[in-house]
C-alpha cells in the first residue's frame, strides 16, 4: 500500500484549513489521487470540504469561481475547493443539471456523481484512501469504469473518455461504460455539447501520448461522426499519429494535419485560430511539398521548390513555425526533412542587406531576393 499521507495537507500544517471549524473535513479527490497510485506527476490538486456551507466561505471573503456550483480557491496556494455536492439532471447536454450543496452532503454522494471510479477516489489528511466505487481495483485491472448509471446524463463524458485513453494507453473501456457511451451517442446528446467545450477535451486527447486510441474509441462509438460528420478516419491520418511525437510537436499543428481536409464549418468543434492559421499554409504548400518529395534529387528546380515551400509556408517572417512544418509535412520524410531544415537555416543567415541597397522598386527588390537565394541555395548544396 502506497503511503497516501501528505496528498491532502494536514489541517494543523496548512495556514488556511487551520482556520476550518472541526465540522469540515478537507479530501484531496480526482485525478491527483489516480495519477499518484499509478506512479504519475501530476500539476494541480483538487479539494472537496465535507460539512461545508456556502455562506460561511462567502463571509470568509475567498473567492469564487464557476458560475454553476461553488468553487472558490485557496487563499494562499489558489487551489481549488469545492464544496461537496449532489447533482440532479433537469436538462439536455452536460450543462443540463442542478447542483445542490450543504453539510449535510456526504463525501460518498460527492464522489458518486463523478465520471469513472478511477476518478472517483478520495484521501483525507491522515492519508487514508476513501474508495466506495471499487477506482482502486479498476486501476489495477487497467479499467475505465462508470461510476453510476447517471453516467449517460452527461454527453461530454464520451469525449473525456476518448481523451482519458489517449493519456492512459494500457487502460480498456469497460463493456458496459462502451455500452452506456453508445446510447449517449444514439440520443444525439453530443450535438448538445458547444463547440468550444468539445475543443478542450479533443485537445487533451491530441496532445496525449496516443491520440490514435481517441479516435478509434470515437469512430467505434459514433461520436466522432457527430463531431465530424464523418465515420471514416483516413489510413495516412492513421499512419501520422501512430508516428508524430506528441510531446515534441505543437498541438495546433497535430490537429490541423488532421482537420486540413475538412469543411471546418461542418465540423461541430471551435477551433482556435492558430489552428486555422496552420491549416492555411499546408494547404498552402500542399503541392510544392509534393512535387519537391518527387523530384527532390533530380532536378535542379529542387533549389526554387525548396524556396517556394519557406514562401508559401512565409516561414521567413514565422521562423518559429519551422520545425513543426516540416515534423507534421515530411513525417513520412525524414531525409527531406532535414535538408529543408538546414537550408532553411542557412538562409536565415545570409544577408539580403547588398540586395536590398541595389534595388529601390519594391517589385525589384522581390524577384532579386529569390533570385540571390536560390543562387545561394544552389551554392549550397552542391
Amino acid at each position: 500500500m502506497e503511503d497516501l499521507v501528505g496528498l491532502c495537507p494536514k489541517k494543523a500544517d496548512d495556514p488556511f484549513f487551520k482556520t476550518l471549524p472541526n465540522t469540515i473535513s478537507i479530501y484531496c479527490v480526482g485525478g491527483a489521487v489516480r495519477d499518484f497510485l499509478l506512479g504519475k506527476s501530476f500539476s494541480d490538486k483538487d479539494f472537496v470540504l465535507v460539512g461545508a456551507e456556502f455562506d460561511y466561505f462567502k463571509k470568509k471573503g475567498l473567492k469564487a469561481v464557476g458560475k454553476t456550483f461553488p468553487v472558490f480557491l485557496h487563499p494562499y496556494t489558489n487551489e481549488e475547493l469545492a464544496l461537496a455536492r449532489k447533482e440532479k439532471k433537469h436538462g439536455v447536454g452536460y450543462k443540463g443539471f442542478v447542483f445542490f450543496t450543504g453539510k449535510e452532503v456526504s463525501l460518498k454522494e460527492d464522489l458518486r456523481r463523478r465520471d469513472f471510479t478511477i476518478n472517483a477516489m478520495a484521501v483525507d489528511e491522515y492519508g487514508n484512501l476513501h474508495d466506495p466505487f471499487g477506482g482502486r481495483k479498476d486501476l489495477s485491472t487497467k479499467t475505465i469504469k462508470h461510476v453510476s448509471p447517471a453516467f449517460v446524463e452527461d454527453p461530454l463524458r464520451v469525449i473525456r473518455l476518448g481523451r482519458f485513453l489517449a493519456k492512459l494507453t494500457e487502460f480498456k473501456v469497460h463493456k458496459d461504460t462502451y455500452e452506456l457511451c453508445k446510447e449517449i451517442v444514439k440520443n444525439r446528446e453530443i450535438l448538445t455539447l458547444s463547440k468550444e467545450r468539445i475543443w478542450t477535451e479533443i485537445a487533451k486527447g491530441f496532445g496525449g501520448r496516443k491520440p490514435i486510441d481517441m479516435i478509434n474509441f470515437l469512430l467505434g462509438c459514433g461520436a466522432w461522426k457527430e463531431i465530424t460528420g464523418s465515420s471514416h478516419f483516413g489510413k495516412e491520418k492513421h499512419i501520422f499519429l501512430e508516428s508524430i511525437e506528441t510531446k515534441k510537436v505543437s498541438l495546433d499543428w497535430i490537429v490541423a494535419y488532421i482537420f486540413q481536409d475538412e469543411e471546418l464549418e461542418n465540423v461541430h468543434c471551435t477551433f482556435p485560430k492558430a489552428v486555422h492559421t496552420a491549416i492555411n499554409v499546408l494547404k498552402r504548400t500542399k503541392i510544392y511539398r509534393e512535387s519537391y518529395i518527387v523530384m527532390h534529387d533530380n532536378s535542379d528546380d529542387k533549389y526554387s521548390l525548396i524556396l517556394d515551400i519557406f514562401e508559401k509556408a512565409n516561414l521567413f517572417r514565422n521562423p518559429t513555425n519551422l520545425t513543426d512544418f516540416l515534423d507534421v509535412s515530411f513525417y513520412k520524410h525524414p531525409k527531406q526533412k532535414k535538408i529543408l531544415a538546414s537550408c532553411f537555416e542557412f538562409l536565415s543567415q545570409v544577408s539580403l542587406k547588398p540586395i536590398i541597397d541595389s534595388n529601390h522598386k519594391k517589385i525589384k527588390i522581390k524577384s532579386a531576393i529569390r533570385e540571390y537565394r536560390v543562387k545561394k541555395l544552389h551554392e549550397f548544396m552542391l
